[in-house]
């Protein structure tokens, strides 16, 4: 029995031991040292999710904190950096590394201060404290104290300090106060004490090659490929030398060397093609694309880069065959890249206009993807094309849901909440982005045009001035502060900004654009098309400000002006749906219908879904076309209702029609929608008036055309407002 007792103890004494071995401390020391191991290799996905394990056994694991702080700024996330490093410091306030990394976030965002506290509560801890000494150098230089930054930095390296950053910060000191003679030294003297540092040699190849110092630049850069012989970018930064020193042969040649020794790195291609976007060769990128795609036939990057290509050279077409090619490489519909691809076309489709196409792609990625944040947010933005506020605002509520860093997901809800006229929730929507990014400058212009669109001008003007002054090469935010002034009818200021604005930046459009479309707002038509026609002389490919430009030259009589420049821009690109858009619209503004009709007919046959041709088209066949023609007017404007369903034009288009059918009450029905969005138009009051009239509703059809005439802007169909409103008073 005694023997029996005994066994009976050692195998309770072994299971023990056995569980104890899985218990909680174990579990948490398997997780973070599985994350380290991660981390380490650069996989900061899945790092991510085994410090999150640790932290879920114990939520008082510092350490574990503090590497998850490490891992989102690997992920360039900074809030999820600073909550990490923020919690670590919390439990654990004598975590030095944790304070240390706080301390440089504080300088990422500019908070020299903030910074300086972190660095003297290390340094008070631990003076000998190197990162922390650095970190007050940092700090001071960022503060501004360019002296007594250089005698700290100076004392730290005579104390022992020999880390590649302290002579990085007294090279930065003299480079600011201009003396490019201390800066070499400060290089020099860091290379000495660390000469395989890739930081310190990148530094002194960039200041000989910016003064003119290529053999030198060179000899550092070839050091450096020797440091480092897997990354590509240094190769990249010789060809660059090469190119600015005039030898493009030499760097070409090392271009083609980078990608001959392996023809299937995809990331290797794909840098190559960015540099050579980045000087202006699109052919190069392009050829070199191809020939990869052609080497590794299931590529996706290479096909994803293609199609950024070709969409960003107005290659539409091609952009879609090249995605819908990625749709063939893999059958899974829940596949991540088909997925990248799908919303790709989608955004493709969404720029075209094609609202149909975009949203049969987002569609399947949302079945496919319900959480996918890009789906949602193309959802939201058809939404918001189609005057969907309802369906925009859940879209977007989506995206700041499952992305809450996400500064456009909020700035396109606030504007969903404005289309809705939820004010408040706009304001509220927009307070929540300052929270997630207080310095963006995207948020702090979307307030300003709340101010305005509520009508105080005085809050937007103080918004935006405010913005300027701090950055004073915001143009948009200059742009936007000439808008403010228009919306006020201040036109004279309005024109002052747009003035300076073209002064300051005269190589780009934006400026032109917005002189000349405040001229024709003032009636100086002339004057407009000048300043649109310079415009089109530094960007001959825009399309948006096109139609201004046209409405200008038929006010100036100059209709054949406006079709000879459209017919060219058609020759051009014979696929211009815009061009023969336009091109209907000048034709229809002549009531030649024929051409007009084989104008929009052909835009429509290169894009089915562009609505406004549609409706366009609709109403002149309406308008000037035989009683044969109405039923395809229908037709035309149900099919643009279909894309647009709550728009105020194709509203009234379909109330014109029915009106011209005999089908008063149908005709009643939408023209009363369309005014809803839009009580003071003319042509609507004066639709709605003919129909009031013709039902024998005289108070309404008075009213509607009195207020049709309010104005003094003229409308087809002016002279028979005129003589209805006189038989019915």
């Amino acid at each position: 029995m005694k023997l029996r007792s005994v066994k009976v103890l050692c195998l309770l004494l072994l299971l023990t031991q056995l569980f104890a071995c899985s218990g909680p401390e174990e579990k948490k020391k398997k997780f973070f040292d599985k994350g380290k191991a991660l981390y380490e290799k650069g996989d900061y996905v899945k790092a991510n999710l085994e410090f999150r394990n640790a932290v879920q056994i114990d939520p008082k694991f510092a350490d574990a904190y503090y590497m998850l702080g490490l891992v989102e700024l690997k992920r360039n996330n900074l809030k999820g950096a600073y909550g990490g490093f923020n919690k670590a410091i919390e439990l654990n306030p004598h975590n030095l590394d944790a304070q240390y990394q706080m301390g440089k976030l504080f300088l990422a965002v500019r908070e020299a201060d903030k910074a300086m506290e972190k660095a003297e509560l290390i340094l008070k801890e631990n003076p000998r404290h190197e990162d922390g000494q650095l970190l007050k150098g940092a700090a001071l230089v960022a503060g501004k104290e360019l002296d007594k930054a250089r005698l700290y930095l100076e004392e730290v390296i005579g104390g022992g300090v020999r880390k590649p950053d302290a002579f990085l910060l007294l090279a930065s000191i003299a480079r600011l106060k201009g003396d490019m003679s201390g800066t070499e030294t400060a290089l020099r003297k860091g290379l000495e004490a660390n000469g395989a540092s890739v930081e310190l040699n990148l530094a002194l190849a960039e200041l000989y090659a910016g003064t003119k110092r290529s053999g030198e630049a060179e000899t550092l850069l070839r050091k450096v490929i020797v440091l480092e012989p897997k990354n590509i970018s240094h190769s990249l930064n010789l060809a660059g030398l090469y190119w600015a020193s005039g030898n493009r042969e030499k760097g070409e040649s090392l271009l083609k060397s980078l990608v001959a020794g392996e023809p299937k790195d995809e990331e290797r291609r794909l840098q190559v093609a960015a540099f050579y976007l980045g000087r202006n060769l699109p052919d190069d990128a392009e050829r070199l694309l191809k020939d990869g795609v052609a080497q590794i036939g299931k590529s996706f990057k290479l096909r994803f880069a293609l199609s950024d290509l070709y969409a960003g050279s107005d290659r539409a077409d091609q952009a879609i065959v090249c995605l819908k090619e990625c749709l063939t490489l893999e059958k899974d519909a829940k596949n991540p890249e088909v997925i990248q691809a799908k919303n790709a076309l989608a955004k493709i489709y969404l720029a075209g206009q094609d609202l149909v196409e975009a949203g049969k792609y987002v569609d399947e990625v949302i079945k496919a993807s319900p959480k996918n944040v890009d789906g949602h947010f193309l959802k939201g933005s058809i939404a918001l094309l189609k005057n969907d506020g309802v369906n925009a605002v859940a879209e977007f509520r989506t995206v700041v849901a499952e992305q809450p860093q996400s500064i456009q997901g909020y700035l396109r809800l606030a504007e969903a909440h404005a289309l809705n006229r939820e004010m408040n929730l706009m304001n509220d929507t927009l307070q929540n982005a300052l929270k997630v990014d207080p310095e963006s400058s995207d948020v702090q212009r979307a307030m300003a045009r709340s101010y305005a669109m509520q009508k105080d001008f005085r809050k937007a003007e103080e918004q935006l001035r405010k913005l300027v002054r701090k950055y004073p090469g915001d143009m948009e935010a200059r742009s936007d502060l000439g808008d403010v002034f228009v919306a006020a009818r201040d036109f004279g200021r309005a024109e002052s900004e747009y003035a300076d604005l073209k002064r300051k930046v005269p190589q780009i459009p934006l400026a032109y654009v917005k002189l000349g479309e405040l001229y024709m707002l003032e009636g100086k038509w002339a004057r407009g098309a000048a300043e649109l026609e310079k415009a089109l002389q530094i960007n001959p490919r825009a399309t948006s400000f096109l139609s201004s430009l046209m409405q200008a030259y038929l006010r100036l009589n100059k209709g054949d002006a406006a079709v000879a420049l459209l017919d060219a821009r058609i020759r051009s690109n014979p696929k211009d749906a815009v061009a023969y858009t336009l091109l209907g619209q000048l034709y229809g503004a002549q009531k030649n219908l024929p051409k007009a009709d084989q104008a929009y007919s052909k835009a429509l046959e290169l894009k089915p879904d562009l609505w406004t041709a549609a409706n366009d088209l609709s109403f002149l066949l309406c308008e000037y076309g035989t009683p044969k023609d109405l039923d395809r007017a229908l037709s035309l404007a149900q099919k643009a209702q279909a894309i647009r369903p709550d728009d105020a034009t194709v509203l009234d288009t379909l109330g014109w029609i029915y009106y011209r059918k005999g089908d008063n009450r149908k005709a009643e029905e939408h023209l009363r929608k369309a005014l809803a969005k839009g009580k003071d138009n003319p042509v609507m009051n004066y639709h709605l008036g003919m129909v009031s009239q013709k039902s024998g509703k005289r108070d309404l059809a008075k009213e509607s055309l009195d207020r049709a005439l309010a104005g003094k802007e003229w409308f087809p169909g002016r002279d028979e407002a005129v003589k209805t409103l006189a038989l019915v008073r």
